[in-house]
């Protein structure tokens, strides 16, 4: 059975839950390149229990981020269940059926470790202003007009950059 959190200590927790993803979406937008993502906020950052399910998310972003996002997490743990996780660890995609709608959203979904074992996930959706394809992909008639299409696959694995992966976005991205 569960155990129960008095109020006091629910309140504590869950605005100390809002903040650290409040951090997440601050340190993006500070970080990214992007001007999309620094002014305009075309993103969303939230966090995910071992189900896949959101249970936080930062208090501004696109709302379609946001609601892609909270359904295309469990697409991630289809492709990549906790137990074939390790620390160190990071998922991306932009597949636009798996996730935020168009090429140019990344996913981005790390898990988070306690004592060996996956206690849930952080995950990201931001717009990237260039994948490859047409400048302006609502002028594309196929998806593939839009760019390169990035599958569930690990960008890092165990802190180690899947350096195949990012000479394949190197090469076909301006």
């Amino acid at each position: 059975m569960a155990e129960k959190i008095d109020p006091i200590t629910l309140e504590v927790l869950w605005n100390r839950l809002l903040s650290v993803v409040n951090e997440q979406q601050v340190t993006l937008m500070r970080t990214a390149f992007s001007t999309v993502v620094r002014e305009s906020q075309d993103l969303a950052c939230g966090v995910f229990d071992t189900r896949g399910y959101m249970i936080a998310q930062s208090l501004t972003g696109t709302p379609g981020h946001i609601n892609a996002m909270a359904t295309g997490v469990r697409h991630f743990l289809k492709a990549y269940p906790a137990e074939t996780l390790e620390p160190g660890d990071v998922l991306i995609t932009n597949d636009p059926w798996q996730t935020a709608g168009q090429i140019n959203d990344m996913t981005v979904l790390s898990p988070v470790f306690l004592e060996g074992r996956v206690i849930g996930y952080f995950a990201s959706t931001c717009h990237s202003p260039d994948i490859g394809g047409r400048i302006y992909s609502a002028e594309a008639r196929e998806v593939y007009e839009e760019g390169m299409r990035i599958p569930i696959t690990k960008l890092f694995s165990r802190d180690e950059p899947n350096h195949e992966l990012f000479k394949l976005i190197r090469a076909n991205v301006r």
